[in-house]
This record gives structure tokens, sequence and C-alpha cells, in this order.
């Protein structure tokens, strides 16, 4: 993969540039502050890094920012434009427009496309680095990111990264739902005692109208039996009773009964009353049969209905009908909470399950990033010994973050989303010192160089991107200069790289040597031009001593001669 163009139009001091680059290293070169570094932060905008502040060279018309690239065989570049539909070809096209009200629209071989596309190609095409970000090498995050890149072990911890937000979010749903049964446990108890108090209870439908009804009989028993039995004696058992008087009047009627039709319906009228009297009679036998004025029943049937009625108080509902209701409600929800408590296990088992398995992902990257650590301190070492610093030291310390206690859920708090491992780069620049924190003791030049030492020997691991260097060549000069040089143009046998940079000895290594210029006139712009030789000698020289004397003419043409030969060999 290769940059092969930058197109600008209206961009901070730039009306309309068009600027093409080889393989190798190209490096930007000018005054300070001739805006040596707008070019570079073009490529940052147009693949999403925020304009803020951004100033447009005529307000009036759109920013319009352009990177030509050739994908190569960057099989990661390949696989993420498949994902987003977009077709390889042999050159890909990005670019970004920001309008004048700041609004920005983005393309991808001419194709329209979301910032976050655009955005999710950076990684892939890019490896940028400011003056400034020489700090994230102090990161742990930044060193254990070494590590993994090294490693080869990205995937797996991206990988084990999904795997711990999920048990995160596992973790809360289970802590969310214990304490939802925490809240209805008392809750659940009440309907529990409701359920057994209600099913032992066993009311039938209509009871207690059916039971109120045989109450009100019983209770009058004693005066209905009294009754009959008064009525029984007047009507049928005693001498002259009225049945027997009845009787007598209908048979002596009976003789008459054809000699006057009124007679006649005389006579039926008392075979009517005879007969009901004999109905009256059978009912009252049965009724006094049956009944039984049992002071034991009647305690029965007030103690049932003083229940129900106490049921019914108690819910606050109008009938058995309610109860009934209710029961079958409370058995809904007690078989709701034994469910919900199934899958309290069902997700607890399922978080424990989990636990384990990420408990054997992340001592799988650990053990990785152990034995890669040992290989990467040496490379290391050896790296930064060429870069002017020969009594140098270097080794990585990996440490577990703490002891994990298997399947309980305080493991998750153990890790990070990286893993259980805490990464710590020691340095000692001088022969006898103690290897100590790089935080402690490296230097900003040392710290540049062990940046320029880790690129070089990840540039063999990992697909080519562009490397950009934003001028983090300060507090380096002389000998040093020379070996950071050589180990720059190093890398970009293998990755193509861009670097800002104040130091001759690095543009001389160059491939393409880009020169910034700032011209003042009605307005102030700034020019870029790819210098030819001569123009290179002569920027070289002015680097060198600050102007183009014969001595710094004749010192810029040895570098570029110098670093030639090293080309070629």
């Amino acid at each position: 993969m290769m940059l092969s163009e930058i197109y600008i139009k209206n961009y901070i001091l730039v009306p309309e540039l068009r600027m093409p680059f080889k393989a190798g290293l190209s490096v930007i070169t000018g005054e300070t502050g001739a805006g040596k570094s707008i070019l570079v932060g073009s490529i940052g905008i147009i693949l999403g890094d925020s304009p803020a502040g951004l100033e447009a060279w005529d307000k009036d018309r759109p920013i319009y920012l352009e990177a030509s690239f050739k994908p190569g065989d960057n099989d990661e570049l390949k696989a993420d434009l498949q994902d987003i539909t977009i077709d390889r070809e042999d050159e890909l096209i990005l670019a970004r427009e920001i309008s004048k009200t700041g609004k920005s629209s983005y393309y991808i071989g001419g194709r329209k496309v979301s910032a976050s596309v655009m955005k999710s190609l950076k990684p892939l095409l890019l490896d940028f680095h400011h003056q400034r970000d020489q700090q994230k090498i102090l990161l742990s995050a930044y060193q254990l990111e070494i590590v993994d890149r090294f490693a080869g072990c990205v995937d797996l911890r991206e990988e084990f990264r999904r795997d711990w937000h999920a048990l995160k979010r596992l973790r809360a749903e289970l802590e969310a739902m214990q304490k939802q049964q925490e809240e209805q446990s008392r809750m659940i108890e009440l309907y529990r005692y409701q359920f057994a108090e209600l099913e032992s209870a066993d009311i039938k439908t209509g009871e207690d109208i059916a039971l109120q009804k045989e109450y009100e009989l019983l209770s009058h028993s004693m005066d209905i039996l009294s009754l009959g039995q008064s009525m029984n004696q007047t009507m049928f058992e005693s001498e002259n009773s009225i049945f027997d008087r009845l009787g007598h009047f209908a048979g002596q009627l009976e003789q008459y009964k054809s000699l006057n039709h009124s007679l006649q319906n005389a006579g039926r009228y008392l075979a009517d009353a005879l007969e009901a009297l004999r109905s009256t009679s059978f009912e009252l036998s049965g009724i006094l049969d049956s009944l039984n004025p049992d002071p034991i029943r009647i305690s029965e049937i007030e103690e049932r209905l003083n229940l129900i009625n106490s049921l019914l108080h108690k819910h606050r509902v109008k009938s058995v009908e309610d109860l009934q209701q209710l029961f079958a409600q409370r058995k809904a929800e007690i078989a709701a909470a034994q469910s919900f408590e199934s899958n309290i296990n069902d997700t607890r088992k399922k978080l424990d399950d989990n636990i384990l398995a990420i408990i054997e992902k992340a001592d799988e990257l650990s053990q990785i990033r152990q034995k890669a650590a040992q290989k990467l301190s040496s490379a290391l070492e050896q790296s930064i010994r060429k870069l002017a610093m020969k009594d140098a030291r270097f080794k990585i310390r990996i440490d577990k973050k703490s002891k994990i206690q298997i399947n309980n859920l305080d493991a998750l708090s153990a890790f990070s989303d990286t893993g259980q491992d805490r990464v710590e780069f020691l340095f000692s620049a001088n022969a006898g010192s103690e290897l100590k924190s790089l935080a402690a003791v490296a230097s900003g030049g040392e710290m540049s160089r062990i940046l320029l030492g880790i690129k070089e020997v990840l540039v063999s691991k990992e697909s080519a991107r562009l490397l950009i260097l934003d001028e983090i060549d300060a507090g380096i000069g002389g000998k040093t200069a020379d070996k950071v040089a050589a180990c720059i143009a190093q890398i970009a046998t293998k990755h193509p790289v861009l670097v800002v940079t104040h130091l001759a000895q690095i543009a001389a290594a160059a491939n393409t040597h880009i020169a910034v210029e700032k011209s003042a006139g009605t307005k102030t712009s700034v020019s870029l031009r790819v210098l030819n030789r001569k123009e290179r000698i002569s920027e070289l020289a002015r680097m060198l001593s600050g102007s183009a004397s014969p001595t710094a003419l004749k010192h810029a043409e040895e570098l570029i001669s110098k670093n030639k030969e090293e080309q070629s060999e």
C-alpha cells in the first residue's frame, strides 16, 4: 500500500495543490511556521479527523480534500472494503468536502459514504505520530498494544474484548434480575400465603348462597316444626278435622249437584280443596320429616359462612367468584415467580460458564504476551542500540492485575477489556544503570528513538500502512540524526513513510522531497513542490547552516550522495 497523490483545494493557506508521491520515504521540509503540517493534516481530515477551527482559503467556497492510495496486497484493507461493498481497485480515491456551513460529505471512489465508514479505514491506511504523541508511549495501554501487535494476538484480544463486554452486560442483567426478585420477594411471600389460605378454604361457586338458605331454614326449624304439627293436627289428625268435615260436606253435596249447575261447581271446588289438602299433607310430612334442628350443623354453617365473609372482607372483594379469580391470579403469579427464579438460576449458570471461558481466554492471552514480550524486548533493545544508544537496555514486564477466583462474580472486576495483564516498559540508557519505568528515565529524544525502534520492529509484522512522522525528531542531532535517518529509511523499504522534519540527515534519505514555502501578497499563501536534486542540495544546506554557503552546499551534496549509495546497495 502507498500514498500516490494528494489534491487540496481551498484549504487553510492553500488555494489549490496537487502533490504526487512515490514509493518509499517522502519528506516535507520548510522554514518554521511555513505550514509543513498542512499536508499531513489534510490526510487525517480526509479520514475523519475533526476540522474544528479550520478556515477555508476562500470562505465563500467549500474545502475539498482528496487522497489517492494504491492498496497493494493489504488483506485487512481488502476485507474492510468488501464489508462496506466497495470494489477494490488499483487505486483507492478518498475525498472529503466541507461546506461553507461546516457540513462534511465523504466519498470513496466518487461514491458518497458515511463518516463512520471513512473513519473505519483510517487505522488500515495510516499510522500517524506527532511530536506530542511521544507521551503515549508511556501509557500502559499503548505499551500493551505494541506487545499485542508484535505477538499477532490483536484479533484474539478483540474477541476477548467482545466477550468481556458481553459478560458485563450479562452480569448487569443478573444483578437487575436479583434486585427485582428481592423487591418482589415480600410480595411473593404474601401471595403464597394468600394462595395457601384460599386453597385451604376451597370455596365452591354458589356455596355461600346455598349455605345461607340452609342456615335460614335450620334457624327457623323449631317454629316450622311447631307450625307444621299444629296444622297437621288441626287439618287431618284431630277428631272432626277440617279434612273430615270437608269430606262430609262434599259427600252430602254430591247427591244434589245434578239439580243445579252452581251446586255442581261447588262440588267440584270442594273436591279440589280436598286434593289441595292432601298435597299440603304430603308436603308438610316431607318437610317435617327432613327438618333436623341440629345445633352442630348450624354451627358448621355459621363457621363456614364466617370464613367466606372474612375472606371477602380481607381481600376487599364482593363475591365468591371474585375470591376464585383472586386464587387463580395468585397461582399464576407464584408460577411466574418460580419461572423467574429458574431464569435467574439459568442466567447465573451462564455467567459462571462464561467467566470460566473468559478466564481461559485471558490466560491464553497472557501466555502469548509473555512469550512475545521476551522476543520483543530483545528486538527493541537491538533496534534502539542502533539509534546511538549503544548501552541501552530494554525489558517488558507483564504482571497480572490481580488474582482470579474461579466462579466468583467479582472475577470480572479483575479484568479490563484487554485482559488481565498490565504491561510496563523498563529502560536504561546507560551502562550500569538500573532498569526503570520508561516514564521515569527516558528523555524526549530517547522516546523519539524508542518509538522509531518500535516501528522498525513492527514493520515486518503488519500490513503496509502509511507511516506519518510529524516532527518527532525534536531533540535529535549530530550522529544520532544519522542513525535516526538510517532507521527511517530502513522502515521505508517495507512501508511507505511520510516525514515532516527539520533534520537534513532525514531529508537527504528521501525518495521524494517536498518543500513548503509561505509567500506574502494581498493574502498569505502556502505552496508545496517536489524538489529536484539541485533544489534539494540548496534546501539541505539551509537546514544544515541556515544559508546556502559553499561549505553547507558541499555537505548537503555529500549527504545526498551517501544516501543514494546506501539505497543502491
